[in-house]
């Protein structure tokens, strides 16, 4: 059971790639008392507001043929853009030994920019990941819903 490698003052991160929480548990495996240590808000405006140019165009090598590129998702490189930022602090807090263990709890295409931009010694400290967006909770609902998450893990 994964609730029981959630311990007093491990950090937990809650993130759904636009705005992201890094908190700490005050409480115990089974009550989880979460104190928020950071907050990372990224207004990021919808896609079609970030960037209006067309597609991009090639020419095939052999013949009169042209292909149309894949458009850039701007909002997606703003969001890996952040995902970063949490991994980099994070690494960074690590370093400093100001925690072991560490849950992600994220929304699963941010949970897989964070894996991405996480460290090879961030990654170690991982202890459970929950493919589930929790950025919309109080404190008191986040802390019930990780804990039942962790229990069906």
């Amino acid at each position: 059971m994964l609730a029981d490698r959630v311990n007093h003052k491990d950090w937990i991160v809650v993130t759904d790639g636009g705005r992201a929480l890094v908190m700490r548990n005050d409480g115990d495996a089974q009550n989880l008392l979460l104190t928020i240590l950071r907050k990372y808000d990224q207004a990021i405006p919808p896609t079609r507001d970030l960037g209006t140019d067309k597609p991009g165009r090639t020419h095939a090598s052999v013949g009169p043929g042209r292909a149309s590129m894949e458009p850039t998702d701007f909002h997606q490189q703003a969001e890996d853009r952040l995902m970063a930022e949490v991994a980099a602090d994070l690494a960074e807090d690590l370093r400093q030994q100001n925690f072991s263990a560490l849950v992600v709890a994220a929304a699963p295409t941010a949970l897989g920019a964070l894996r991405k931009a996480m460290s090879d010694e961030l990654r170690k400290a991982v202890v459970a990941e929950i493919p589930k967006d929790f950025t919309n909770m109080n404190l008191v609902k986040l802390g019930v819903a990780l804990s039942h998450a962790l229990e069906a893990a």
